[in-house]
């Protein structure tokens, strides 16, 4: 037998032709045989194909639970971090609240010496005031005794001087002196 000379394309296409044609001879040959296959083999092809799935599923959940388990680690490292600084903002806090009662009871006790004071100011001011009165009082009183005094003092002059003179008159009577030259008590001084 002879064959044609044939290009490359056609070559392949037959060579196709001829193993699609085994291939459906030797699918029969295997069809048949595997008609007295034993259905165990079947059931045991069927359970390595699930084992094979669960194997898969449980690496995935591996996975999963890896991811989760880094997530908790975190989050439970968080929530430790989140609880320190909880704690030391509560440690702030009642530092803070016995610094303001502290700040609170001085400031009441400021509040209230404040309150003496501004009294005892008010009590001091009044008494100061009742001291100037007094003295305003006194001074009236002094300024009244001293234009007395002043007043006393030229009525004395004026009696010393008038006595004086009729001293004077006296004696000039008594030395026979005319009472016409001397003076009148009005012009002495």
């Amino acid at each position: 037998m002879e064959f044609p000379d044939l290009n490359p394309t056609q070559l392949l296409i037959a060579a196709s032709g001829a193993g699609f044609l085994l291939g459906c001879f030797l699918s029969r040959i295997a069809s048949r045989a595997g008609a007295t296959e034993d259905p165990r083999n079947h059931l045991i092809r069927e359970l390595e194909a699930d084992l094979r799935t669960v194997r898969r599923q449980y690496d995935d959940s591996q996975q999963v639970l890896a991811k989760k388990s880094e997530e908790f680690a975190s989050a439970v490292e968080t929530l430790q971090e989140l609880r320190s600084a909880m704690s030391e903002l509560e440690r702030e806090s009642d530092d803070v609240r016995e610094e303001n009662k502290s700040s609170v009871a001085k400031m009441r006790d400021l509040r209230l010496e404040l309150q003496d004071r501004a009294t005892e100011t008010i009590r001091e001011h009044m008494r100061a005031e009742e001291a100037e009165t007094e003295m305003h009082v006194a001074k009236a009183g002094s300024d009244a005794v001293l234009s007395e005094i002043s007043r006393l003092q030229a009525e004395r002059k004026q009696l010393t001087d008038t006595m004086r003179i009729l001293e004077e008159q006296v004696m000039l009577e008594g030395d026979g002196a005319d009472p016409d030259d001397l003076e009148s008590p009005e012009n002495a001084d």
